[in-house]
């Protein structure tokens, strides 16, 4: 039931040609929308008004608890196929349909579908056990399918009981009103309507919905007529007619083939309102079409929040940079080059590191000027080498400053005697203490220079001792860093390529919002015409509303002017990876100091220790 005016309808075109057509329109809005899963739901409801509009006329039981609307069922059934119990009353709402093979099919909210025989009927709607309660926790609804003649035109739908408490208004599924052409609402003899019932039929009242009242159990109230008139006094304004019945006795009717019971019943009245609204197709066409003018407005809602959220906005956002600027991803392209390019240009210098490396004090100024070769083995190392050339320093110096003091005293000797002081020697001469004193002074030198000098040869043996390992550790330190910079290279075009199919992604998502600009286009040439028509049950209130909504959803720019056919992605997505082709353009260079490259050639021979003569 929808939001039907309930002025008459001054239309007399049939059903049986409009609705069809217009079912067709329908379906192939449907096959053109369910291609984006943005609008799933929205299109499972269109989906769900082509099914009622294909479907029998549906009528709806609704009523509180315990006033005998599964049996109400059961006696148009002529049979209890539906399970009463005092205990638990229907737990899901049960669509019972013509069927030539009785069963039972079970629509999950996931969207499962499982097929039962009738056997599992209880199981399904009132049964108390574990397995009962799961399966009811995941249920969305049950079609029952029933060989019987009245199902041929009519689908009847067993509903839950109406919710309600604290005197507010009864709660039920607006979907599933919505979907049907009729309500019957139950009351039980002797028991009035509730507020929060009333309350709920004011709300339909001001949809245009405006149920018939059926008031069951008349078997158990001799003063019927008088409930009913009390009721007409309370909710007359809300119901469109009421229909007592007794429905235990129009069980017991057919089982028995009592006919005075099934008079008594007055089956035959509810089963004429049945009928009734079976055969009236122009107000189901009617109901159809406005359900469709409201889903078109939930339709008009959507497209007007896609732009504005994702994925459509980050889509949009990312592909706006090759579509917007054409240099785009020129100018990438160059300064991932120019990375590129600095990385080979460091992989020369890594490659070259050694080349020029012929000394140890070469070696040592190549591993501070390089972090990627210092670690704790070669921090070890180079301790050692600048032990060694401290040792030889302090070694130089001291035997300079012997040198030094030798030639200036063997200078003065030579001046005052006429001969150097390998040649003095020392009698009574008054400056021979003085010479004496020196020369003992520079023997104590030269033993200074003797121990320094064994200092270096035991420094010099422990470097070239390790040169040759330390050698080949540093090799394998620079193939280290070579790796690496290969690698860096390697994350930057994975880096790009993961760029390019993310972008081809957003392009993909983009694109799947293209259905829904041809869904635009389809309702404004095919939907629009159509419904216009002259031989169209719509009111002008009804047409008004249909061009206002139809302008909005077209006013709705999805395309973003062009942006995916300007962007051309298939041809500026592609994955252009950067060549770094430096191994055979640049070889590593060996490190192959040889001992006589560590030890030094230049160092001074230990001075001879002066003999002090005296004359005889």
């Amino acid at each position: 039931m929808t939001n039907i005016d309930t002025t008459p309808i001054d239309y007399t075109a049939s059903a049986n040609n409009i609705l069809p057509q217009f079912v067709d329109r329908l379906r192939q809005l449907h096959s053109i929308i369910v291609q984006n899963t943005y609008v799933k739901d929205t299109a499972k409801h269109l989906n769900r008004i082509i099914q009622d509009a294909n479907n029998e006329t549906m009528v709806l039981i609704v009523g509180k608890q315990r006033v005998g609307k599964t049996t109400l069922v059961n006696g148009l059934l002529g049979r209890s196929i539906l399970p009463v119990s005092d205990q638990n009353p229907t737990g899901v709402n049960t669509f019972l349909r013509y069927g030539e093979n009785e069963e039972v099919k079970a629509y999950f909210l996931d969207g499962m579908v499982a097929i039962f025989d009738m056997s599992k009927l209880e199981l399904l709607t009132t049964g108390d056990t574990f397995a009962s309660q799961i399966l009811r926790e995941h249920l969305d609804y049950l079609e029952v399918y029933i060989k019987h003649d009245l199902l041929k035109s009519v689908t009847i739908i067993d509903s839950v009981s109406l919710e309600a408490g604290g005197g507010e208004m009864a709660y039920f599924s607006e979907s599933l009103i919505n979907r049907v052409d009729e309500i019957f609402w139950v009351l039980r003899s002797q028991s009035m309507a509730i507020d929060a019932e009333i309350l709920l039929m004011e709300a339909l009242k001001n949809k245009g919905v405006v149920p018939l009242c059926i008031v069951n159990a008349i078997d158990t109230n001799n003063n019927t007529e008088a409930f009913i008139s009390s009721e007409k006094e309370r909710i007359g304004h809300l119901i469109s007619d009421f229909v007592p019945v007794s429905a235990i006795d129009a069980l017991e009717a057919q089982r028995t083939e009592n006919k005075e019971l099934w008079h008594q019943s007055q089956y035959d009245n509810l089963i004429a309102q049945i009928q009734r609204v079976a055969m009236n197709s122009d107000k189901k066409t009617y109901a159809i079409i406005i359900r469709f003018l409201q889903w078109l407005e939930r339709f008009r809602f959507e497209l007007t929040v896609i732009p504005h959220r994702d994925p459509f906005q980050s889509a949009v956002e990312n592909i706006e940079k090759f579509a917007g600027d054409t240099q785009y991803e020129f100018s990438r392209y160059q300064r991932d080059l120019a990375i590129v390019q600095e990385y080979e240009q460091e992989y020369e210098q890594v490659a070259n590191v050694f080349k020029n490396v012929q000394t140890l004090y070469q070696l040592l100024q190549t591993i501070s000027q390089n972090d990627y070769l210092q670690d704790d083995q070669v921090e070890q190392f180079t301790e050692k080498a600048i032990i060694y050339q401290q040792a030889l320093r302090e070694y130089r110096n001291m035997h300079n400053e012997y040198m030094r003091e030798y030639e200036r005293l063997d200078a003065q000797h030579k001046k005052i005697h006429g001969k150097g002081l390998m040649k003095a020697i020392f009698g009574q001469h008054t400056q021979n203490e003085f010479f004496k004193e020196r020369v003992l002074r520079l023997n104590e030198q030269q033993e200074e220079c003797v121990t320094q000098y064994a200092k270096v040869r035991e420094a010099e043996a422990s470097i070239i001792e390790e040169i040759q390992s330390i050698q080949s550790y540093l090799i394998g330190l620079s193939k280290k860093r070579l790796a690496r910079i290969e690698k860096r290279v390697k994350e930057l075009n994975q880096q790009r390529a993961k760029e390019k199919k993310q972008l081809k992604l957003y392009a993909a998502k983009l694109n799947e919002f293209s259905c829904l600009i041809e869904a635009q286009g389809f309702i404004k040439d095919n939907i629009q015409p159509f419904l216009m028509e002259d031989r169209m049950p719509l009111r002008i209130k009804d047409q008004q509303m249909l061009k206002e909504t139809i302008d909005s959803i077209i006013d709705i720019d999805l395309s973003k002017n062009g942006l995916l056919a300007r962007s051309q992605m298939n041809n500026k997505m592609e994955s252009i990876e950067i060549p770094f082709e430096v191994g055979s353009k640049y070889p590593l260079q060996g490190l192959h100091l040889a001992e006589t490259d560590v030890r030094s050639n230049d160092i001074p021979a230990i001075p001879k220790k002066l003999e002090v003569q005296y004359e005889s």
